[in-house]
């Protein structure tokens, strides 16, 4: 059997990837309308729209990631599965700051949506600080141990280190004292590596964004009800 058509090891794991890609493709919401949600409280608001918004943002990275993994352009996937993971890890730190509700005065709750919201770390001087990705990676971390120390792994190769250079683009044949370069010298562990970290990513995503849209209902029962007498409140 000619090499371009061998099955690649990591097959099965692209064939679930682009499963899940295609899945959050099929769930894209379209809109949402305040008024709908018919609470006076913008909270809800705010929390589903960051969550919707990061859906659309990691349906472009898982279908972008599959092609790049199918291509084996490795350095491109890498970055890509690691900006899912990150994706994951804020619905995630979403999921947390809706669980522990009933903790926040409704000042600090806004203060936290809105930091998810509108987060800026180089933005207007009086907006609300992003908070760290890796914040959320190490909350994560918390409920899934295992998880930082995978984004960890793909940062190795989304930076300039040995992994994502020289292990990549180089081999030496030291038998010849020869350097040889190109694409595909570490085909084999890096396919099985970003293949099994792209589903484990969209998997964790998924996860975290079907928590949310099941807690939603109970916490919009818990607050005042729009009518038409009350404006929305600030």
């Amino acid at each position: 059997m000619p090499d371009s058509v061998v099955p690649r090891p990591w097959a099965e794991n692209l064939a679930e990837a682009r499963r899940l890609a295609a899945g959050l493709s099929a769930s894209l919401p379209d809109k949402i309308e305040i008024a709908a949600i018919g609470v006076r409280s913008k909270a809800p608001f705010q929390l589903i729209s960051v969550c919707e918004a990061l859906i659309w943002r990691t349906e472009e990275l898982a279908r972008n990631a599959c092609d790049a993994v199918e291509k084996e352009d490795f350095t491109v996937a890498a970055l890509l599965i690691r900006s899912i993971a990150e994706s994951a890890a804020m619905t995630w730190y979403l999921l947390e700051i809706l669980e522990n509700r009933k903790g926040y005065t409704p000042a600090e709750l806004n203060d936290k949506l809105m930091r998810m919201f509108a987060g800026s770390k180089n933005g207007w001087a009086d907006g609300p600080e992003a908070i760290s990705v890796l914040t959320f990676v190490e909350r994560l971390n918390r409920k899934l141990p295992g998880f930082q120390a995978a984004y960890n792994s793909l940062s190795e190769y989304a930076h300039p280190n040995w992994l994502g250079v020289s292990g990549l683009y180089s081999k030496i044949d030291r038998e010849n004292f020869t350097v040889h370069y190109g694409r595909g010298l570490r085909t084999e562990p890096a396919g099985h590596q970003l293949a099994n970290a792209l589903v484990g990513g969209l998997l964790t995503f998924e996860d975290g964004y079907n928590k949310i849209t099941d807690a939603m209902p109970a916490f919009i029962d818990e607050l005042e009800k729009l009518s038409d007498e009350w404006p929305i409140a600030p």
